[in-house]
């Protein structure tokens, strides 16, 4: 049976595919696209008057493309697949490949892995053995299929390949590592410091690099919206590097408040891929709950995520984001657990929109569970298996009399790590100087909700789980 792609049918399908929905500046990928450009700036000693002939397009063409003078000029695949195995990323390479036979403008197709893979020589051989890709049936976008036939029996294999390389980065490393990719970002934008003499402090290029990030954010938002309403100019779906130059020209010497949401969104964003990335014996269930939920937190603007963090570490006050409230949200050990594991395990359905998961309890209620970051673990000094009242009190304080969450009387049960309180109130009643009625509006509406939060219990793990999943 002939399998090979006719030139009609290759007319008919579309190489390109807008993914922006399901794309996020502070992703592994937005790092990896950022890195590209900043060494292309530096590589090229490329001045700003110049700056207007390229170009960055994200989830289009490829993952990330580089434009010149209007044209495909490099193709860039990202994958941060655990595993070193070719056959994990024929896909991605057959596709590479075709689309360089099919635009002749591509002088350059990189992959960019996040492990180290066998030498670019040592892999032209193995993918031509290797079982074809799958096919698919799609009417409309072309596959890993369609490429590595329209290669295959157009000849086109060593013509192709030698436009294909594994990207390198420092020390002529062809991979960068899910937590080296900051420090390889952050080293170009020392290095266009460094190729004009300027001067700029730890501090400074510490919040460019978030800045740039939230650059990239933003524009894929705005490109996403801009096609849900029908545009699609060239002007949207690309970034020009002046824009990046304009960045690097920019004063942070003086922090914003803004520049503490980006620094939690890359944090956010950095531990969740770290998490996916490891769980590597978890189902394909489990795995899919907290990609959906993980999705679902990058789609959201800046505001709501702040919110969001405040209702994830709801002992934490940071009604003014500063160095000293940030440093209390959304620990690294809390995102992880509780807050993604319990994505991972807890098979109850998710409201994304409160970020919560809705149980009916017995009387026929529905009672919504919040899972949290707080990992804290308060132990008795002198009896590791006893929590400290005390402390645990002093965090149920602290949750009713944090005034800046405002829909935190909308939940039922916090899921922490470790800590149980039969309600904040009784916790809290556990110290002598706790003033419960602190704070308090005299409106009704504002004291209904403060009762409801004294009614909050909080629940450990294992105790979420068992209430969840039966």
């Amino acid at each position: 049976m002939n399998m090979a792609v006719t030139s009609n049918e290759v007319g008919q399908k579309s190489l390109y595919h807008d993914a922006t929905n399901s794309w996020n500046g502070y992703s592994h990928q937005g790092k990896a696209a950022l890195y590209t450009v900043l060494f292309m700036i530096n590589d090229l000693t490329l001045q700003r008057s110049l700056a207007t002939s390229y170009e960055l397009e994200i989830e289009y063409l490829e993952d990330f493309t580089i434009y010149f003078q209007g044209k495909e000029h490099s193709i860039h695949q990202v994958k941060t697949y655990n595993s070193t195995a070719p056959s994990e990323y024929k896909d991605a390479i057959w596709t590479l490949l075709g689309k360089t036979a099919m635009k002749s403008t591509i002088t350059n197709a990189f992959l960019h892995t996040s492990e180290e893979l066998l030498k670019k020589e040592d892999l032209k051989p193995i993918y031509l053995s290797l079982v074809a890709p799958q096919a698919s049936n799609s009417k409309t976008q072309l596959s890993p299929f369609d490429y590595y036939k329209y290669v295959i029996d157009n000849g086109l294999y060593d013509e192709c390949y030698e436009k294909f390389s594994l990207f390198s980065y420092e020390d002529n490393k062809c991979h960068c590592s899910i937590t080296r990719i900051q420090e390889a970002v952050i080293f170009q934008i020392k290095e266009y410091y460094s190729k004009r003499e300027i001067f700029r402090s730890d501090e400074h290029i510490n919040r460019l690099f978030y800045y740039l990030l939230a650059l990239l954010d933003k524009h894929v938002s705005e490109r996403h919206n801009a096609l849900q309403h029908g545009l699609t100019s060239v002007r949207i779906k690309r970034i020009s590097f002046d824009t990046f130059f304009e960045a690097l020209d920019k004063d942070f010497e003086v922090v914003s408040k803004q520049h503490y949401t980006y620094v939690l969104r890359e944090l956010f964003t950095s531990v969740g891929e770290q998490f996916l990335y490891y769980q590597t014996n978890i189902d394909e269930d489990a795995y899919s709950r907290v990609v959906e939920f993980f999705n679902s937190v990058q789609k959201i603007d800046d505001d709501l995520f702040l919110k969001l963090c405040k209702k994830w570490t709801p002992h934490v006050n940071a009604s003014e984001l500063d160095l000293k409230s940030f440093h209390g949200l959304i620990p690294v050990n809390g995102i992880r657990d509780p807050l993604l594991k319990a994505h991972c395990i807890i098979r109850e359905a998710m409201d994304n929109n409160n970020s919560v998961f809705i149980k009916r309890d017995s009387t026929g209620l529905n009672l919504a569970y919040l899972p949290t970051t707080i990992n804290d673990k308060p132990m008795q000094i002198m009896n590791d298996d006893l929590l400290d009242e005390v402390l645990v009190g002093q965090m149920a304080e602290k949750i009713m009399l944090n005034s800046d969450i405002d829909d935190l009387h909308e939940v039922d049960v916090l899921i922490s790590s470790f800590i149980s309180m039969t309600s904040l109130e009784e916790a809290a009643s556990k110290m002598t100087d706790v003033n419960l009625d602190a704070d308090v509006h005299d409106e009704y509406k504002e004291e209904e909700k403060f009762m409801k939060i004294k009614r909050i219990r909080m629940i450990p793990f294992s105790k979420a789980r068992e209430e969840l999943d039966t």
